[in-house]
């Protein structure tokens, strides 16, 4: 008979059922904000519309011009995409009061601040705008967009059930996957899709690059490859992640997969795959002039005032990258943001109280590349564009931050059984914070939210506005997906899966390795491959030294 408490429910669906349970539970959890949201619910959803139709009629480097504030570019679209706004950054306001998109399809000229950037994103959702320029077409936009996240999230929860030693990476991915993670990947908006890809990658890259080498890890470099690809194109910031990824994970090299990785073809093509398109992306933004944000007319601080006023703001950061939804202009109550934030800093803080003196330096180095990095950029460039950043810019990086500190406690200090408990209080904590957020959002847009709050204004099936497919929609379709999220989190195995019944000589934690395989293996690494299965009685009996406090992996130089 199974032991439910080694395998757990999920386990028993196999890898491609797991992927596909996933990748429909995400579906739904962030397709219910895209049925929800009036149309440019989200910020700069009808800038990145604009670009979308434009790529999609042929119009892909258009020349830059002072469309927007000074920057952006003109686009020749559908009218009936063009509309002007009158309730964003007014809360006690709904949406009512906006022109719905209209699917006239007469060409005109729409200036937009997202004209300049990388096209790929907008070629890939922007289709639907030209074909069906209504509310049709946007929400076939918004929902291929969000069925590319979901596929990036599915696939990150699948590596972790296959590769995490304890499963209690799903804990850093459900602390990574935000509300405003929802949000934005449920818009027209690269933003969300370079978030998803954020998790993918270090969720991938992080076994990939400090973990025992093995041919299994095909799957993590293919992941790692296209999430990687993805991240680098997306938005202007994306070669920036993938540069300190790189250098938090990778260094030092003697306690790493690197050298090992190098010596694949399949790696060195992945590698040559993210670096061309690095290029590419950096040379797009050159001669696009894509940093060129705008003139604000903000120079009134000096680099010392600016100073303070940027450290002052990541109070308002850390609240954005958990979810002040529509245009930053509807913020739930504290306790929402105090759990989920505790939790995060939580995990953090105890992967610097367990981890190594070189765990602490990768860590400190993805927590600088995601916090001190832009904070200096921003207050370099607060003369010409004043504050614009937000805190949903930096969760692509800070992701990391979170799976890697997981990492980093179920390695040396967090047993099976902690880490089970620890993923199901997080379960019990952020999927009612997920559901409570669309609902408020939900009230903000049909009704706006009162002076005063109470639970009978919060009432989702209320207003003068109603999102197209009506209220219950997005209700029914976000507990569906939460429930499934939730329940493939909670019955998580505590050992990692195989995509096949692990022969003699092979367990979940020491997979088989193939004649063909080792045929790809350098022969001086052959020496690490599993022949036997020595752990079986360890993990049963609950006292392997690999679950006590401190042990399990090291990081010590291999022969």
């Amino acid at each position: 008979m199974t032991d439910q408490r080694t395998t757990g429910r999920a386990g028993t669906l196999g890898v491609p059922g797991l992927w596909v349970l996933a990748f429909l539970g995400f579906l739904l959890m962030i397709g219910a904000w895209s049925v929800a949201a009036p149309y440019d619910g989200t910020p700069d959803e009808r800038e990145h519309v604009v670009r979308a139709a434009g790529v999609a009629a042929g119009q892909v480097a258009p020349k830059p011009a002072a469309a927007k504030k000074g920057s952006g570019a003109f686009q020749t679209v559908p009218r009936g995409l063009v509309r002007e706004q009158c309730w964003q950054f007014k809360p006690n306001r709904s949406a009512a009061c906006a022109v719905p998109p209209g699917s006239d399809p007469t060409p005109v000229r729409a200036g937009t601040g997202a004209g300049r950037y990388h096209p790929v994103y907008y070629a890939l959702v922007g289709w639907p705008l030209q074909l069906w320029p209504g509310w049709s077409g946007v929400l076939l936009a918004r929902l291929i967009g969000a069925a590319l996240s979901a596929a990036l999230l599915a696939s990150a929860l699948v590596v972790i059930l296959k590769r995490s030693r304890h499963r209690l990476m799903l804990g850093g991915l459900l602390a990574a996957t935000t509300p405003m993670t929802a949000h934005m990947a449920s818009a027209v908006n690269p933003n969300g899709l370079e978030i998803a890809a954020g998790v993918a990658f270090f969720t991938a890259a992080i076994p990939l690059l400090l973990d025992r080498w093995s041919p299994a890890n095909r799957g993590l470099l293919t992941l790692v490859g296209i999430s990687g690809v993805l991240l680098a194109m997306l938005r202007q910031t994306g070669p920036l992640w993938i540069a300190v990824g790189f250098v938090a994970l990778a260094i030092p090299l003697r306690q790493g997969n690197l050298w090992q990785l190098l010596r694949t073809r399949a790696a060195r093509w992945w590698a040559a795959a993210i670096s061309l398109t690095v290029v590419t992306a950096v040379l797009w933004g050159v001669l696009m002039k894509t940093s060129d944000l705008g003139n604000y007319g903000s120079n009134r601080y000096t680099y010392g005032q600016a100073v303070f006023v940027e450290a002052n703001r990541w109070r308002d950061y850390l609240d954005q990258m958990v979810g002040v939804t529509s245009w930053l202009d509807t913020r739930m109550p504290a306790p929402a943001y105090l759990l989920w934030q505790f939790a995060a800093a939580a995990l953090v803080v105890m992967a610097l109280v367990f981890g190594t003196r070189v765990d602490r330096w990768r860590l400190l180095v993805l927590i600088l590349g995601g916090v001190a990095i832009p904070s200096a950029v921003q207050i370099a460039a607060v003369k010409q564009t004043g504050f614009v950043s937000q805190g949903r810019y930096m969760l692509p990086m800070l992701a990391g931050v979170l799976l890697f500190a997981a990492y980093v406690l179920e390695q040396r200090g967090i047993d099976a059984d902690r880490s089970r408990t620890t993923v199901r209080l997080l379960v019990l904590l952020f999927v009612p914070i997920h559901l409570f957020c669309l609902v408020f959002t939900m009230v903000r847009w049909q009704h706006g939210l009162p002076a005063r709050l109470g639970f009978g204004s919060l009432d989702p099936f209320l207003g003068p506005w109603h999102p197209v497919l009506g209220s219950a929609t997005p209700l029914v379709a976000s507990v569906l997906g939460l429930a499934v999220i939730g329940w493939l989190a909670w019955t998580a195995p505590t050992r990692r899966l195989t995509d096949r019944p692990a022969a003699a000589g092979a367990t979940a934690d020491r997979p088989e390795v193939s004649t063909a395989d080792r045929a790809e293996i350098p022969t001086a690494d052959r020496a690490e491959i599993p022949t036997a299965d020595r752990s079986e009685t360890a993990d049963r009996s609950g006292t392997a030294a690999a679950d006590r406090p401190g042990g399990g992996h090291t990081e010590a130089p291999r022969a």
